[in-house]
């Protein structure tokens, strides 16, 4: 099944009956984590209460530096919250360690950065068979295949990061977050490199998995015209949910 091609109309986005995966709410009660600075103690994010339903379609807005980062690094498994309690499905991230957590990113969430993270001496089948080489599948080098002709790449699959657009890496990105079938997205700032045509293309891509596959999808942004398509919007202000 196809899921876009580069002239995706912005207002063809997915079927009117998305998928529905009941395991993959996000819920924060009373979440703080903070930072070391010398002797200084720095709050990157203050007692946050967050309750994201399975299969939501959720913007996360604020000012530089005002945690949006850092709460996508706690509820993606790569950092550890200090203080409150963080569930992800049936996943209590606190009581996991080594490779239970590994487990948990990998077959749980599907990262998209805004500087893509791709590897430039891989081309782009390559840097998508990477991710699914870790899941020790026999047909990896196939699904790679499948998933970058879905994100309409197939004809740039043996091309390099430095041979391809910005939306284009971006897209190889997205191909990427997808190998393992994750239940939850985690998108940082995914059109902040990009222009405007191309980030309206790598928007409707993304609503479209949204909704094609039911995962959940987070997408930290400062940009209003991004924020303004999903379907809720959070706004976190000096590590606050103030909105």
């Amino acid at each position: 099944m196809r899921l876009i091609g580069p002239g995706l109309a912005r207002g063809d986005v997915g079927p009117t009956n998305p998928v529905t995966r009941l395991g993959s709410a996000i819920r924060l009660q009373r979440v703080s984590h903070w930072y070391r600075s010398g002797r200084s103690r720095v709050e990157a994010l203050h007692e946050i209460d967050l309750d994201i339903p399975a299969s939501g379609y959720v913007a996360l807005t604020g000012a530089s530096g005002a945690g949006k980062s850092t709460l996508l690094s706690l509820i993606g498994g790569l950092e550890r919250p200090q203080s409150g309690e963080l569930r992800v499905g049936e996943h209590r991230l606190q009581q996991l360690h080594g490779d239970a957590l590994a487990a948990y990113r990998r077959a749980t969430i599907g990262f998209v950065f805004q500087h893509f993270g791709l590897i430039d001496l891989l081309n782009a089948r390559e840097n998508v068979e990477l991710a699914a080489s870790l899941s020790r599948s026999s047909q990896r080098g196939q699904h790679a295949a499948r998933l970058l002709d879905e994100v309409g790449l197939r004809d740039r699959a043996g091309h390099r990061p430095g041979e391809l657009s910005g939306g284009e890496r971006q897209r190889v990105a997205i191909a990427r977050a997808l190998v393992n079938d994750p239940s939850v997205i985690l998108a940082d700032e995914p059109t902040g490199n990009l222009d405007a045509t191309s980030g309206a293309r790598v928007l409707d891509l993304l609503e479209r998995v949204h909704a094609e596959r039911g995962c959940t999808l987070l997408v930290v942004t400062h940009n209003e015209s991004v924020a303004k398509r999903a379907t809720r919007r959070y706004q976190l202000d000096a590590g606050r949910l103030i909105a």
